[in-house]
C-alpha cells in the first residue's frame, strides 16, 4: 500500500513452512533506530525474542519480539535508500 510514492504497509500469504493450522494474523511493524541494539535489551526487559535479527534485501534489518504481557511485534530498521 502507498501513500504518493511512500509505502505504507503490505500483506503477504503465509510463509513457507508455517506451522499447520496456523491462522491468518496481522503483525505490527514497529521503527526502531537499531535492531539489534533493540534485540539485546528485549530479554533483560521481561520479554522474548522469537526470531533474532536478520536482513530484508533492499528493505531494512527486522526481528520478531513478544513483550512480557504476551504480544508479539516485528520491529525494523529501514535500510537508507541509494543516492
Amino acid at each position: 500500500m502507498k501513500t504518493g510514492d511512500s509505502t505504507i504497509g503490505g500483506i503477504m500469504g503465509m510463509p513457507p513452512g508455517a506451522a499447520p493450522g496456523m491462522p491468518p494474523m496481522w503483525m505490527p511493524y514497529v521503527t526502531v533506530a537499531d535492531v539489534d541494539a533493540m534485540v539485546k535489551q528485549v530479554p533483560a526487559l521481561g520479554g522474548k525474542v522469537h526470531m533474532q535479527p536478520q536482513d530484508i534485501p533492499n528493505v531494512g534489518r527486522f526481528a520478531v519480539i513478544q513483550d512480557p504481557q504476551g504480544a508479539v511485534l516485528n520491529i525494523i530498521t529501514y535500510a537508507m535508500p541509494a543516492q
